[in-house]
């Protein structure tokens, strides 16, 4: 209770997850296609392989605090990139996977130690999904009463992930652009056209970079660039805390970046 309570406080002070319920709805992007609720999650489509999950945390006094994250789909399986907030609301994304895209999720990767990001990841593991992070997600889960995930990611010097997690993941790619929103923050490519900044990049209106009690403000406007660079074909951007935007939202990040620097 107060790991919860401890966050609700943080959030409430942060401008990082601002959108309300209804506003996040209407913003949409008008790339996705199909959008549907199921329990406490809302999923859309973003390609045919793609699907984009969204979960809500109320906080008192904030109201509705989106989140999303991804579940890619393979030839008879799928990947989930990040939990719900909740153990519950990622049991309604695994039965989601498996009952209605007939693609049960086999393996999920954690992109950094945040709630956001695996809270959900008791869930996961009752359900004998394989679990995959960055070494300091690991190290960092126990700190604020997480599991870790049960299998180390390896980053070679250019950033990308190597070993074990590429067969276990693919075709997902993983890159590690240094520390930013967190030190441990990960950035995905489910396919050449789509990239995953998590909680690393903001929409193009964000008017701040929201929560930095964990970051590193000076290598933050790096980090994003890294980001960019890693996955030059994409053009559609998905992010934690905002609707799917274009490579817009990787450039207004890295401005407010430099700018939270100075």
């Amino acid at each position: 209770m107060k790991r919860f309570a401890a966050l609700a406080a943080l959030l409430a002070l942060s401008s990082c997850i601002s959108m309300p319920k209804d506003e996040y709805r209407v913003t949409e992007s008008r790339q996705i296609e199909e959008r549907v609720e199921f329990g406490e999650i809302v999923l859309s489509r973003i390609t045919n392989d793609v699907w984009m999950h969204t979960s809500y945390l109320d906080l008192p006094g904030t109201g509705p605090i989106a989140s999303n994250g991804m579940i890619v789909l393979r030839d008879d399986d799928a990947v989930l990139v990040d939990t719900a907030w909740t153990e519950p609301q990622t049991e309604d994304i695994l039965r989601y996977a498996a009952a209605v895209l007939d693609r049960p999720v086999r393996a999920a990767v954690i992109t950094h130690f945040h709630q956001d990001k695996m809270g959900g990841i008791g869930a996961l593991h009752r359900a004998g999904v394989e679990t995959w992070a960055h070494a300091l997600t690991n190290e960092l889960a126990p700190t604020v009463d997480f599991e870790p995930a049960r299998n180390t990611i390896d980053f070679g010097a250019d950033g990308f992930a190597t070993g074990p997690a590429t067969a276990a993941l693919g075709p997902i790619k993983l890159f590690y652009p240094g520390p930013g929103h967190t030190s441990d923050n990960i950035t995905v490519q489910p396919e050449p056209g789509v990239a995953f900044g998590g909680c690393l990049i903001k929409g193009a209106g964000a008017r701040s970079l929201g929560n930095l009690a964990d970051a590193d403000v000076a290598n933050y406007a790096a980090a994003a660039r890294r980001f960019g660079a890693a996955f030059p074909a994409a053009s559609t951007i998905l992010m934690s805390h905002s609707a799917p935007e274009g490579r817009e939202a990787i450039r207004h990040t890295i401005r407010m970046a430099e700018d939270a620097r100075r």
